[in-house]
């Protein structure tokens, strides 16, 4: 005679990138697991796989974590956290006035907002003739210079004629594609990398020494661990 089979409640959200509704399940102890032996480590590679685990178990093999959009992780997984784990959660925000002292604030997950991309933010146009389209970066982006950056984010080029997808060339032609832009067509990249949508939350804060009060903007995944 088999176990009864325990059911997982399941939730609806939609994902910031593109509004489309995905269906996911709350953590099980398996996933409590492997996201509490990546925090003992500390090593970050060792939590994002770990994030990327859970996010694909919990959506039923759906999403695969490591090819989306960094935001649309972010926000999907507080999500699984805040219905898994509670809506609250305690967190040691650095104070502004003296920036060295802590202060323990708690947050509500459920107030975390995640701006939707503006439409066709990721088409830009250099010229007249070419533009290329843009793909928001993922967890396993590591490219610490615009130009890097933007090599790995470029999905095609195109011109009046031809869409060039960026997988039939290789790295060496994009960079030099990317290097023939005026610092004008660099900003146009630039500005679309600034303005990508980030999960964020405006805090207060009392610092514990000086007692000033401080309005803080928490950003990131890493700023709700």
């Amino acid at each position: 005679m088999s176990l009864p089979q325990i059911q997982a409640p399941i939730y609806e959200l939609k994902l910031p990138s593109n509004g489309k509704k995905i269906k996911f399940r709350s953590f099980l102890v398996k996933e409590e697991k492997l996201l509490m032996i990546a925090n003992e480590t500390g090593e970050e590679e060792e939590r994002l796989t770990a994030v990327s685990q859970i996010i694909n178990n919990c959506t039923f093999g759906k999403l695969n974590a490591r090819e989306m959009a960094v935001f649309d992780v972010e926000y999907l997984f507080l999500q699984l956290r805040a219905k898994s784990v509670g809506e609250t959660v305690e967190i040691k925000v650095l104070c502004p006035d003296d920036k060295k002292s802590y202060a323990d604030v708690t947050v509500n997950i459920e107030d975390i907002k995640c701006s939707k991309p503006k439409k066709d933010a990721n088409i830009i146009k250099l010229d007249e003739t070419v533009g290329i389209i843009l793909k928001y970066p993922t967890i396993d982006s590591s490219a610490d210079t615009i130009i890097g950056a933007l090599r790995d984010s470029i999905e095609s080029i195109f011109d009046l004629e031809t869409v060039f997808n960026t997988s039939d060339f290789s790295e060496e032609e994009i960079t030099q594609f990317i290097e023939s832009m005026t610092q004008k067509q660099l900003m146009k990249v630039v500005d679309f990398f600034e303005n990508i949508p980030k999960v964020k939350l405006k805090v207060e804060v009392i610092n514990p020494n000086t007692k000033v009060k401080s309005e803080v903007e928490l950003e990131g995944l890493n700023s709700f661990f």
